[in-house]
């Protein structure tokens, strides 16, 4: 999880921009996914109107380095409230990725634990996701975070699973060891 003081969760903000859309290819094409052929994933060009102002939320892990003084983003990952695939009490997670040199680190856990936390302060009970199977550390990855397996479909070449989790009113998560 987040622990080293230069390291930092927080809220997307404007100057994220280019480095989001970056590390959204990058961690695509790492994936063994075409950026150009993953479908629905124009809503990355605008996240403040997609997500933020949407009443959702995105979030990035933003890591100081020496060399640049603004700091780079390592991870990053959203949550969407108001859609019409999305049914009352749930959020969907999008755009979950970790830099490949930082995997592995606590960074997706730091970013779905802090999603789900924002999702149960917006009143959801429930929240799912998309991945596609190929995508075989992802899968492992949500499953050892407690989601479950609900439904498949396939979309051009990609057989994408939905896992979804409920989210109990207990409170926040509680860091633990790093896994993602």
């Amino acid at each position: 999880m987040v622990r080293d003081p230069s390291e930092t969760l927080r809220r997307y903000e404007p100057r994220d921009r280019d480095a989001v859309w970056h590390l959204h290819r990058t961690a695509l094409r790492e994936a063994g996914s075409n950026p150009e052929d993953v479908p629905n994933s124009d809503d990355i060009r605008n996240v403040e109107g997609n997500y933020i102002d949407a009443g959702g939320e995105f979030l990035v892990v933003e890591r100081q380095v020496p060399e640049n003084a603004a700091g780079e983003i390592v991870a990053m990952g959203g949550l969407a409230v108001e859609d019409a695939e999305i049914s009352a009490g749930a959020g969907e997670l999008l755009r979950i990725a970790v830099r490949p040199d930082h995997q592995r680190a606590g960074y997706g856990r730091a970013i779905v634990a802090g999603l789900e936390d924002a999702a149960r302060e917006r009143g959801l009970d429930r929240i799912f996701l998309w991945t596609a199977q190929r995508q075989r550390s992802a899968v492992a990855f949500y499953r050892s975070r407690g989601y479950e397996g609900t439904d498949h479909r396939t979309e051009g070449e990609y057989e994408l699973l939905r896992f979804e989790k409920s989210l109990d009113a207990g409170g926040p998560e509680t860091p633990g060891q790093a896994d993602g």
